[in-house]
Order: C-alpha cells, then sequence, then structure tokens
C-alpha cells in the first residue's frame, strides 16, 4: 500500500483519497522552528496532578490558573500550545528552545502560579 504524506490540513487520523484505494495519513502542521545553527522542533505533554489528585480546580480557580499560566507563557517566553485544566490535573503541550530544559519550564510555571494563585485567594 502506498502512503501519503499530507501536512496541509488535520481532518482526522486516516482519511481515503478520491477513489478510495490509497490511505492517507493527515497529521497536525508543526513548523519547524529556526534559531542561528539549530532547527528544531520540539513539544513536550506535561501532566501536573495535586497531591491525593484532589479534585481542586473547580471553576473559581480553574479560570485564575488558566490566566496564571498564559500571563507566565507571555513573560517568560514559554510557547504553551494547549492547556486543558479539568477538575483533578493539569495538561499542558509546550513547545520550547533546546537551551531549555522541560525542568526548568515546569519550575517556573509551578513557582509562579503557586505564587499568584495564593495572593489572589489565600491572602
Amino acid at each position: 500500500m502506498l502512503y501519503e504524506f499530507n501536512v496541509s490540513c488535520v481532518k482526522g487520523l486516516f482519511s481515503e483519497n478520491l477513489w478510495g484505494l490509497t490511505p492517507v495519513c493527515i497529521i497536525p502542521c508543526m513548523e519547524l522552528q529556526r534559531n542561528g545553527h539549530h532547527v528544531f522542533r520540539l513539544m513536550y505533554h506535561f501532566v501536573w496532578i495535586p497531591k491525593y489528585r484532589l479534585k481542586v480546580f473547580i471553576e473559581p480557580y480553574r479560570e485564575t490558573m488558566k490566566e496564571i499560566i498564559n500571563k507566565a507563557d507571555f513573560d517568560y517566553d514559554i510557547d504553551i500550545v494547549e492547556l486543558g485544566i479539568p477538575e483533578d490535573d493539569i495538561h499542558m503541550v509546550v513547545r520550547s528552545e533546546p537551551k531549555v530544559s522541560p525542568s526548568d519550564i515546569m519550575q517556573i510555571i509551578k513557582m509562579i502560579s503557586t505564587r499568584e494563585l495564593s495572593n489572589v485567594f489565600f491572602i
């Protein structure tokens, strides 16, 4: 079977071409980033779980947490591609440069979100 690589759009995992013979794999467009002598595409998926997986991200805190994380995204040049906050965890897809380690990204986001959330609600 012939497989065709198409990055022009995202419609699903697999679709068929006009004649129904060749499966076409559609993947999301992820642009390459360039930096001096480097060409890279780094994306990390972080899952952040509170202690004992308590359901702490209910509505008044959830919206504030999204604003705080997006503010950290803007202040520290961290590109957050997707952000989802259910009641018991936080999912983030983050794009970054090779010089910044994933642990540094998570340290920045946790440090800022803890400080800002405690300033807004607890003090």
